[in-house]
């Protein structure tokens, strides 16, 4: 039988973009506010910003940095729209407005989320266990080409990470909803991650056989992995504790 890690805190950044100034999206805010309410619900400390622009984006991750001790269980949560450039992977800000006056790899480092920045904060803090879970490319078009400027390059996580994209590298997600109210991904995300004493990396094969499943082969959630041990979000201990008795840290929006 694998052996469980143990942490001590569940910690969460749940961040949720719908409004861009060209190409929006309808159903990202409305993932990253049920996510939320779901950790909540199984004992995470949450923090959620939605339609952040740069600033505020990068100031919801600094704030977060600083609750991690190194005990904790990390999981991060993007919905919105990213895009590879130069061999990075980039989140895109609500305020993220490339004109076509220069190169867009100049703009892009400027003007959005390196994930290696998210990454090398968190991995500073000498966390537990780290999940990221990148729900984003998403367009109005299914496309089965591989592009190779399309969707996030793969990437290689460090110790005891798990690493999850929405849909394969190279490719897009539709930015569609089968419950009129959230995305193939998170919707059944939803159904699979209060389990109690499952392998998280069993909820993720649940979720991806799902998803694919429910998008007729479309769209096949991808991960990566160099977690060792089994990593249990909720036990059945859990499941008798007050789920109201829950920190939930609050953010004031940033006055511009």
């Amino acid at each position: 039988m694998a052996v469980s890690i143990s942490y001590q805190q569940k910690r969460a950044l749940i961040i949720g973009i719908n409004k861009y100034p060209r190409d929006s999206l309808q159903y990202c805010i409305n993932d990253a506010e049920d996510l939320n309410t779901t950790l909540k619900r199984i004992g995470f400390d949450t923090q959620l910003g939605l339609d952040c622009s740069l600033k505020e984006f990068k100031r919801q991750v600094n704030i977060f940095i600083k609750t991690i001790d190194r005990n904790d269980l990390v999981l991060f949560y993007f919905a919105g729209h990213g895009k590879q450039n130069e061999d990075e992977n980039y989140l895109l800000p609500s305020d993220y407005d490339y004109d076509y006056g220069g190169q867009e790899r100049d703009y892009i480092a400027q003007s959005a989320i390196n994930i290696k920045y998210i990454m090398k904060k968190i991995d500073d803090r000498k966390c537990r266990i780290t999940i990221y879970l990148f729900d984003c490319c998403r367009n109005f078009v299914r496309t089965r080409a591989l592009n190779p400027n399309v969707g996030l390059l793969p990437m290689i996580p460090q110790l005891q990470t798990l690493i999850v994209f929405s849909c394969a590298p190279g490719k897009s997600v539709q930015d569609e909803t089968r419950n009129n109210r959230n995305g193939s991904f998170i919707e059944n995300l939803l159904s699979y991650i209060s389990t109690p004493d499952k392998d998280i990396e069993e909820i993720m094969k649940n979720v991806a056989g799902a998803v694919n499943l429910q998008t007729a082969g479309f769209q096949l959630p991808y991960r990566t992995s160099s977690i060792i041990n089994k990593v249990c979000l909720v036990t059945n201990h859990d499941q008798g504790k007050d789920v109201f008795c829950i920190k939930v840290q609050s953010i004031p929006p940033l006055l511009e």
